[in-house]
């Protein structure tokens, strides 16, 4: 994705995920997993999908959203968009 460094993307998707979660932003890292470590059910990884597709202007395909294991697999679809 143009105009974002990826260590300022990856900044931003856990700043996002911490407000979405409602957890302390230091505690999300890249290979924090979705599922085991942060809890977020089906419904969340839609609502993620949205605040994503929001947040950096893009539209993330389905396919490659049910790949998602960990924060760094949201980075990379979103660098990749």
């Amino acid at each position: 994705m143009p105009g974002f460094m990826n260590d300022d993307l990856e900044r931003q998707v856990i700043q996002m995920l911490s407000g979405y979660l409602q957890v302390d932003r230091r505690t999300i890292k890249a290979d924090s997993r979705l599922v085991e470590d942060l809890c977020v059910d089906s419904l969340g990884v839609v609502e993620i999908v949205m605040s994503v597709n929001e947040a950096f202007g893009v539209d993330l395909p389905a396919a490659a959203v049910k790949e998602w294991r960990t924060v760094g697999d949201i980075c990379r679809l979103v660098r990749g968009a």
